[in-house]
Parts: structure tokens; sequence; C-alpha cells
């Protein structure tokens, strides 16, 4: 059985926020002066893209279960990723650096997924590779990813 025992959602608030004012600001400097139709199917267009990248990136989830961890973005559940506890050896609380950004960015460190905020857990898997999730709470996240992988270790 592979029961959820820890989820978490980030939402990456400057792309709901920056969506719109763009949108905004096209409509207030682009639309003076053009055929209220022409106007009006432009904006349709913006808000429909606006929508569909939203709904792929508008927030980060995490879902850990007994037998693996998995983050993905948005609505669709797709780009996600999954990754067995097996294949973790170490946890760690971390933080993010300012100008990493947000969404999915290679760092010198490995990947880094991140939606809002610093916080983050760093893992490092039984192959040497890292990555970074980003968490709102990642001292919990890493807890619950240690006792996962403690009561998977010990049940072998």
């Amino acid at each position: 059985m592979n029961s959820i025992n820890y989820t978490s959602r980030q939402w990456l608030l400057s792309l709901w926020i920056f969506l719109p004012v763009a949108t905004l600001a096209v409509v207030l400097f682009d639309g003076f002066g053009k055929d209220p139709a022409q106007l009006l199917r432009g904006i349709v267009l913006i808000l429909v893209l606006d929508g569909i990248v939203l709904c792929i990136f508008g927030h980060l989830s995490i879902i850990l279960s007994e037998q693996q961890l998995r983050w993905q973005f948005g609505f669709f559940g797709r780009p996600r990723w999954i990754l067995s506890l097996q294949d973790i050896a170490h946890v760690e609380v971390c933080e993010t650096r300012w100008y990493e950004g947000k969404g999915i960015r290679f760092t010198r460190e490995g990947m880094l997924y991140n939606a809002a905020g610093r916080g983050a857990v760093r893992i490092i898997k039984r192959d040497n590779t890292r990555l970074r999730l980003g968490s709102a709470e990642p001292e919990i996240l890493c807890e619950q990813l240690r006792l996962r992988m403690a009561a998977l270790a010990a049940s072998t």
C-alpha cells in the first residue's frame, strides 16, 4: 500500500501577479486607437494564454507517500517528477538564494523546484546528485522524509 503521508502546495504568486499586470499593460498601451473588435480578440487571446500558463505552472505540489516523493507543477499534474525514497541518501533543510528565482531552475547545487519563499529541502540521492524542493514548511517536510526513509529501511 502506498498511502499519502504528507502533502503541501505553494502558489507561484509572482506568476499570478505578473501575468494579469502584463495583460493590463498590453491592453492599456497597445489598445488605444484600435478597432474595438480587434482589441477584444487580442484581450481574449492573451487571457487564454495567461490561463494556460497559470494552469501549467501556477503552483508546486509536493506529495510524500510511504515509498515515494512526488512533486508537480500546476493543475494538470504535469510537469511532474517521482523519486523513490530508496534512492535518497540524505535530506536536510536549506534556503534558496533570492537570485536563484522561482520555478524549475538548474543551479550550481543541482535542480531547484521552487514556487515561493526561501525555505527548501536539499535531497542528496544515492548517486550523489542533488536537488532542492521549495517548501513553505521545510522542517516538517524534512522530518516526514526522514521518518518515511527510516520506516522503509526498517522494513527491508
